[in-house]
């Protein structure tokens, strides 16, 4: 069972480490200090990838289309190595909003750490599981080495539904530890025979290594699943309630802006400048993002979809037990920007 009591126990410990407890929830000083709902305000905002995959580019997408200075917010970007050190900064209020993925904000609820998901900017899965040539099928990387971003998070959780269709425990395969994005470089040099890529390293995978094979299409495979989880500190929240909507207003007009074919070329040029990727597989993600619907229109989160990806961490055993609905999310303040944006 994976041991997610660091996210109670480090959180001191991660904010001096970010360097950022000086300055950390600075929006809520600067929204404290006015009765103006609409006075500027600072915050910090904690990105799980770094560079981001596609699916993260929102945050950037508002930033240069201007809809955080709309919002009178100024947004500082935290790139973080992975979820896990996301949902730490958050808890430990370096960050004031984290993106990581929702499997990081059901294990913290698991852990009772006080912090909520507030909105999804990313509904679905965009994942597939790729082999090295010679891997045929999962049962091959018995004994062989595989990528992860860590024993705990995202990575691991979806190497096992990769691995369990075909009988294949994960004690039974070599974890390696690393940084996503030396995912694609690793399993070139032969160093990890499968990882868990997210659609823009899939597609390279795919077109530079001869012989790269599918195991699974974890997009087809979850249907259900839920992605993407933004993360609060609930004293944050409840303290600043005015800041939050007006940051996840500025969310929502960017998934807008994302989902409008008529913006299609500007994200993919956006994306390519952020992520350092090669603009045929950002061009691909960002199609497929679209296609798919996985940016949301609105608050995406719905009880099924969160409900469903925790039992299936209850099941790996990657939680304790399986915490309901409202211990994961907190969705008053999506809500409240959903209804102050309105259908238009």
């Amino acid at each position: 069972m994976k041991h997610r009591s660091a996210l109670m126990l480090s959180s001191a410990v991660m904010a001096t480490t970010l360097g950022l407890a000086a300055c950390g929830s600075s929006g809520g000083s600067a929204s404290s200090s006015s009765t103006d709902p609409n006075a500027m305000a600072s915050v910090n905002v904690g990105i799980a990838l770094s560079p981001p995959k596609a699916i993260f580019f929102g945050p950037y997408v508002a930033q240069q289309e201007g809809f955080f200075k709309k919002e009178h917010l100024n947004v500082k970007f935290i790139s973080m190595p992975n979820g896990l050190q996301t949902e730490l900064g958050t808890t430990a209020g370096s960050i004031d909003f984290g993106f990581s993925s929702g499997t990081d904000s059901i294990e913290a609820a698991a852990q009772h750490a006080p912090i909520h998901a507030i909105w999804s900017y990313g509904t679905k899965l965009d994942t597939q599981c790729i082999g090295a040539p010679g891997i045929g099928t999962a049962k091959d990387l018995i004994g062989k080495p595989v990528g992860s971003t860590g024993t705990d998070g995202f990575s691991i959780t979806l190497l096992q539904a990769c691995l369990e269709p075909a009988g294949v425990h994960l004690s039974q395969v070599k974890p390696i530890n690393m940084v996503r994005s030396e995912f694609v470089p690793a399993m070139v040099a032969k160093k990890i025979d499968a990882a868990v890529f997210h659609a823009d390293d899939a597609y390279v995978i795919t077109h530079q290594l001869k012989g790269a094979k599918v195991l699974s299409s974890e997009y087809k495979v979850f249907p259900n699943w839920w992605y993407g989880g933004v993360s609060m500190l609930d004293k944050y929240g409840q303290a600043h309630k005015a800041v939050v909507i007006r940051f996840l207003t500025a969310m929502m007009l960017a998934d807008r802006w994302m989902n409008n074919p008529a913006n299609t070329n500007a994200l993919i040029t956006l994306g390519t400048k952020v992520s350092g990727e090669d603009k045929a597989a950002v061009a691909y993600a960002v199609k497929f993002l679209q296609t798919s619907k996985t940016w949301p229109n609105g608050t995406g989160l719905t009880p099924a979809a969160v409900n469903y990806t925790a039992s299936v961490l209850a099941k790996y055993k990657d939680i304790p037990s399986q915490p309901t609905y409202s211990q994961i999310v907190d969705p008053q303040y999506a809500n409240a920007a959903a209804a102050k944006l309105g259908s238009s």
